[in-house]
């Protein structure tokens, strides 16, 4: 998808924030932030030389935002369903002095605190490769 926006800061060497006007499509996309005032900003890969001000064009991709959204809300569904499954096997393998029910809710829990571990896990391993969903295509006009 190819956005314009202003550049307002330059967050580090090789990385730019973007203020960018939200428009119908960043209803359902969720990879910018959105204010109060209408607009909307998001940190993207830059162009050597951009400054505060620079007029620019950028394409935000939509392949890793499917992965992360499959991270973020599917996977601690998935880790309390098979924690429960898990939980609930385990008490009728193992006689563990409690019902299978309240098995499988502890192994539910435990599994969901494991989930969020693997979220943050994979949110650090993003940023740490600096693979941020949008990069500055071209300069439309400088500053």
């Amino acid at each position: 998808m190819q956005e314009q926006g202003i550049v307002t800061k330059v967050v580090s060497e090789g990385r730019v924030e973007i203020a960018l006007s939200a428009t119908e499509a960043c209803e359902h996309c969720g990879a910018c932030h959105r204010k109060e005032d209408g607009q909307a900003s998001i940190e993207a890969i830059g162009i050597a030389g951009l400054a505060s001000g620079d007029q620019v064009e950028i394409e935000i991709s939509t392949g890793g935002m499917v992965t992360a959204s499959f991270i973020v809300y599917l996977l601690p569904v998935l880790f309390l369903i098979g924690g429960y499954g898990a939980g609930a096997t385990l008490a009728g393998i193992i006689p563990l002095g409690a019902g299978a029910e309240a098995a499988g809710i502890v192994g539910a829990f435990a599994c969901l605190v494991v989930s969020f571990g693997v979220v943050r896990w994979y949110d650090g391993k993003v940023r740490s490769k600096g693979a941020l969903p949008a990069r500055v295509t071209r300069v439309i006009s400088r500053g």
